[in-house]
């Protein structure tokens, strides 16, 4: 159940008027397996954030929260959900 925004920084309450939802599938577990195909992970950014950050998955490293300004102005992402 999501509870508050994914950024860290921001402990802003869930509110399903705003926002937005991203959806990821879960890594394979330690042993190498593929996690089940039907699970998921979800995140919400809240209105304030999502206009700011974007939310990518990289298999090797987990989710991240990167900057939508990142193309002009490189910024290191915060990880968020470990692989």
């Amino acid at each position: 159940m999501i509870l508050e925004c994914a950024n860290p920084a921001c402990h802003a309450d869930f509110d399903y008027h705003e926002g937005q939802f991203f959806r990821f599938r879960k890594p394979p577990g330690e042993d190498g397996r593929p996690a089940n195909p039907h699970s998921v992970q979800h995140f919400w950014l809240c209105g304030r954030c999502a206009i700011r950050y974007r939310l990518q998955c990289e298999p090797a490293r987990g989710i991240l929260l990167r900057s939508r300004s990142c193309e002009m102005l490189p910024q290191e992402p915060v990880l968020i959900g470990a692989a």
